[in-house]
């Protein structure tokens, strides 16, 4: 209940720059995430 109040605040307090801020951040991860899957499939693949 406490996190999405404060989400909500801060986005307001932030005029919107917050949320902005957060999506990028979600979506750098699921770059970033991608990447190393990727490297570790490869590594996977190469030790066989």
């Amino acid at each position: 209940e406490l996190t999405p109040f404060l989400l909500a605040r801060i986005n307001e307090l932030s005029q919107g720059r917050s949320l902005k801020a957060n999506i990028a951040l979600v979506r750098n991860n699921a770059a970033l995430a991608a990447r190393i899957a990727v490297a570790h499939a490869r590594l996977k693949r190469m030790a066989k």
